[in-house]
């Protein structure tokens, strides 16, 4: 048997055994059992659902996914969606890229370089079609046409994929289907078809019409209890900073970590009885030369100046709130002034000094340089300290005030007092409406600002001021 020959059996033992292709063919760290469960899957089931925590090695094993299929499969197709165009290239591609370009056995794919070119591609003969495709979501629609090949199709983050995309893939005529992704939603075709795998295995239905559903919680990785994981999985430093970041019961941690299908999309930030505990907490008297007064800040959040919409001008260090103006009466002049005297008060460096920069908040600076006061634009919108984990500043400080206000957070901090005053009512009501959702990979996303408003009624004035001042330092 020659060489050609040889290749050509060990693709044919490959065919249905994609952990083999990855070690013998890409020459790659073995699959840890949970990986090996979903490649099995792929073989066995028309359709297979995997809802994961992170860091469970989703992208590795999309790696050896993709060519192993080509490879295994004469002018087949595999056609990879999700929602962004990006994240394809930046994470799914590369690790195809990766897995090809050191193939212990060379493999001659070509493979796309750009991380935004659309599609992604990874082609064995790309003049017959006999390739991969990476496509978002918005352009999905250009893999149509494409009913006599050995189609896969692999749904990234699925469960932010909105139910006519997987209706439009289902029209592909696909041999396989493999969908992965945190569980962010209660509802939609990801959840669905995970009830729909859960009835096809208690009916017992055969493999070839059934759906799949596995789920991966984080802490199934086989290096939870190392320090540091070699190969990028979830382990022991990972859990610990997600439990303390999120909380060990939150809703990103039962998504994200857990890989629980959430009851509800959506759950409080802030719990009532944490409001109510800083409203007893009693502050303990410092001498006037303690570092406390250091950490002194000002946030001014700006109304319109009618209705039941107040500016706020709001004052706290980092063991409380200190003081608190706010009224329906306050324009931009009296504001301005408002700020210009409890800086002296309080002796607040202007660059400790805030305010929304949106809206009116455009001809602020004009009406503080009046004072002599120039302070710094805050735009809830704009981009936070950590991308990675928020959607925007305005979540990011959000989150700080959450973690400020826990009473059961580790580390030692005194507890955060916020007195009761004329804005309690109004800022524990706002507070307590104010949600907020886990976004596809790791991010978190506040209630939009709207919303909140449309909930309460009126503008969540002081608790927006509040939130502001928190969005300049990382509160873990």
């Amino acid at each position: 048997m020659n060489e050609r020959e040889r290749l050509i059996s060990l693709l044919a033992r490959c065919h249905s055994d994609p952990d083999l292709f990855n070690s013998a063919i890409l020459g790659r760290a073995p699959l840890w059992w949970r990986q090996r469960e979903v490649a099995e899957s792929v073989v066995k089931y028309r359709q297979t659902i995997c809802y994961s925590g992170n860091a469970t090695g989703k992208d590795y094993l999309l790696g050896d996914i993709i060519p192993w299929w080509l490879y295994t499969r004469a002018n087949s197709l595999v056609i990879v969606t999700g929602p962004s165009q990006t994240l394809l290239g930046s994470v799914t591609w590369k690790e195809v890229r990766r897995a090809v370009d050191n193939a212990v056995i060379p493999l001659g794919a070509k493979v796309t370089t750009g991380v935004k070119t659309s599609p992604q591609v990874c082609a064995v003969d790309a003049r017959s079609g006999w390739q991969a495709l990476g496509y978002s979501t918005t352009s999905v629609e250009r893999a149509s046409g494409q009913h006599e090949r050995k189609v896969l199709v692999i749904i990234e983050e699925a469960s932010g994929v909105l139910d006519e995309i997987w209706y439009a893939l289902d029209s592909l005529k696909y041999v396989r289907l493999l969908a992965i992704g945190n569980p962010i939603r209660p509802d939609g075709e990801f959840v669905r078809r995970i009830r729909m795998g859960e009835e096809d295995a208690r009916l017992g239905r055969p493999p070839a019409e059934s759906i799949n559903a596995i789920r991966i919680p984080s802490t199934d990785s086989p290096d939870i209890d190392l320090e540091e994981s070699p190969r990028g999985l979830a382990d022991r430093t990972f859990l610990r900073s997600a439990y303390r970041m999120h909380g060990e019961d939150g809703l990103w941690v039962r998504s994200h970590i857990k890989a629980e299908i959430p009851i509800a999309s959506s759950e409080a930030l802030i719990p009532g009885a944490w409001l109510d505990w800083a409203a007893t907490v009693i502050r303990p008297a410092y001498p006037i030369n303690h570092p406390i007064h250091q950490t002194r800040r000002i946030a001014v959040d700006l109304g319109e100046g009618v209705g039941r919409d107040s500016s706020v001008v709001l004052v706290r260090d980092d063991l409380g709130v200190l003081q608190v103006t706010h009224g329906n009466a306050m324009g931009l002049p009296e504001a301005a002034a408002e700020v210009s005297r409890l800086r002296q008060i309080w002796n607040v460096p202007d660059e400790r000094i805030s305010y929304d920069s949106l809206g009116i908040g455009r001809d602020f600076p004009h009406h503080l340089w009046h004072h002599g006061v120039t302070a710094v634009a805050y735009a809830g919108e704009g981009r936070p300290l950590d991308p990675a984990h928020f959607t925007n500043l305005r979540t990011e400080a959000a989150w700080n005030l959450k973690n400020r206000l826990d009473p059961t957070a580790a580390g030692g901090a005194a507890p955060f007092a916020i007195p009761i005053g004329d804005y309690w009512e109004r800022l524990k009501r706002a507070l307590e409406a104010l949600t907020y959702e886990c976004g596809v990979r790791t991010q978190v996303q506040l209630l939009p600002k709207k919303q909140w408003s449309a909930k309460l009624g009126h503008s969540p004035d002081v608790a927006d001021a509040l939130i502001q001042s928190f969005a300049f330092s990382r509160v873990a």
